[in-house]
């Protein structure tokens, strides 16, 4: 039996389907029922990685707010204490007068000047304090950009950025769904595969019972009861293998969607129903619409904020342009004070020369630009080979599937006449051994090409965002 390949599957999809944060989940006990679309849904509501989706979304959402508030009115308030341990002072000198001890009246002439009988007065006067030793300093700034070619330009680019985070989102959802769906048929084929060897188990006990009791009477020899007891043995090993990997592969489909591990989960489809919806001609005869495809919508987007940085450094050559007012108010102001209250100002910053920085690094945008055209063009073409080549997987998945279900029908018969002979004595215990293993390995095969369709479906219908 083919086992193995089932091991080599639940491996794959735990490397693959790893979160990057384990968070431990509230004890619900309880038994959950779900098909697919349900199972995709729970995840997409429980599961860490989509929530990290959102909170990318909101963290744009207030990028977007933190750039556009840039170009909106901004006012700050600032208080000063000073203390002077000097005030400084002007002094204007004094005020000077004539003065005479003659009698009122007399008249002065010069000789009275040169006999000192009249003579100049000095009167100084008190120095003005230029400033207070304590006070407190009120100002209110009001500033607002007028014109800034990099604003406009990075108010684009924050809404791209947005754009981003969403397609990210949505990346995240396509792949769990996959990832889901993978995981959830998985548990089928093994919960199928163990009901379909379990039954084998069973029928190939019943058998050994009566070959035991047609063996104490002489009927048959010792080496056909032994023969049918090692094979016992083994698809006994092979019950308790797949058992396992069926509760490993559950466990891994709730730690997919996110649910407590000490819930029980039951699947309501079936794996037949699973098989039935898949519509060959229709999936393979379809063209396909590269727009469609969530990968080159991404890389389309990031061509636009790469050109947006390249028009981000052309605005660079631009000047900018912005208003502010200021208003002043001191509590203990001096008796002087040679500071206005209230200052308009425009200033304007124009570049004038920056020795070739701004040309480089606009050369280095339009290279940026001309990888990601380069990139797109790779891109587009991989989308269209993978998309051939998940055509063929399909064709080849599909037919693999419809003889594996024709061998099934093929080594039963098989071994129900091989167990009629057997019991007839015309043939071997070894000839019922080759046949069951026949019929359980066509089991197999048709279990893991089933699974292989799906997952071939799937496939495709991501590269069309059909999930």
């Amino acid at each position: 039996m083919k086992l193995t390949i089932l091991s080599a599957l639940i491996v794959s999809l735990l490397m693959v389907n790893m979160p990057e944060n384990l968070l431990a989940q509230d004890n619900q006990p309880g038994i959950v029922s779900l098909n697919l679309q349900q199972a995709q849904e729970y995840a997409i509501n429980n599961n860490t990685q989509i929530k990290n989706s959102m909170l990318d979304i909101d963290i744009a959402k207030k990028k977007i707010k933190e750039i556009t508030s840039i170009g909106l009115p901004q006012i700050n308030a600032q208080a000063n204490y000073t203390h002077l341990f000097k005030v400084p002072e002007m002094s204007f000198g004094g005020i000077t007068y004539l003065t005479t001890d003659l009698p009122a009246g007399t008249p002065i002439t010069s000789d009275d000047i040169l006999n000192q009988s009249v003579y100049l007065g000095y009167i100084p006067m008190e120095p003005i304090q230029l400033g207070v030793p304590d006070n407190l300093t009120l100002d209110v700034t009001v500033s607002q950009l007028i014109f800034s070619g990099e604003y406009i330009v990075g108010l684009q680019a924050s809404k791209v950025f947005y754009q981003i985070s969403q397609q990210g989102k949505q990346q995240t959802e396509l792949n769990l769904k996959e990832s889901v769906s993978n995981s959830y048929n998985l548990v089928l084929v093994l919960n199928e595969t163990y009901s379909i060897l379990d039954k084998s188990y069973k029928n190939l006990m019943n058998t050994l019972t009566e070959m035991r009791a047609m063996n104490a009477q002489g009927f048959i020899e010792d080496t056909d009861v032994d023969q049918l007891e090692l094979t016992s043995i083994n698809l006994e090993n092979g019950l308790n293998s797949l058992k396992r990997q069926a509760e490993a592969s559950t466990y891994l489909l709730k730690f997919q969607i996110g649910m407590p591990y000490d819930q029980t989960l039951i699947l309501t489809d079936s794996l037949e129903g699973t098989t039935t919806g898949v519509s060959l001609e229709s999936m393979v005869n379809d063209k396909f619409n590269i727009n469609n495809n969530l990968m080159y919508q991404i890389i389309n987007t990031q061509e636009t904020l790469t050109l947006l940085n390249l028009k981000r450094e052309k605005t660079t050559y631009l000047p900018s342009l912005a208003a502010v007012y200021r208003h002043q108010e001191k509590v203990n102001a001096p008796a002087f004070d040679f500071n206005p209250k209230d200052v308009f100002a425009i200033s304007m910053n124009i570049p004038i020369f920056s020795s070739g920085t701004r040309s480089t690094k606009v050369s280095q945008r339009k290279m940026e630009l001309e990888k990601i055209i380069n990139t797109k063009a790779n891109v587009a073409n991989g989308l269209e080979l993978e998309y051939i080549n998940s055509q063929n997987e399909l064709k080849s998945a599909y037919d693999k599937y419809l003889n594996d279900k024709k061998n099934i029908e093929l080594t039963q018969r098989v071994y129900d006449k091989t167990l009629i002979k057997f019991k007839e004595g015309i043939s071997t215990s070894l000839d019922v051994t080759n046949a069951q293993n026949q019929y359980l390995t066509a089991q197999s095969n048709y279990f893991n090409a089933v699974y292989t369709l799906i997952t071939a479906k799937n496939k495709l219908d991501k590269l069309k965002n059909n999930q």
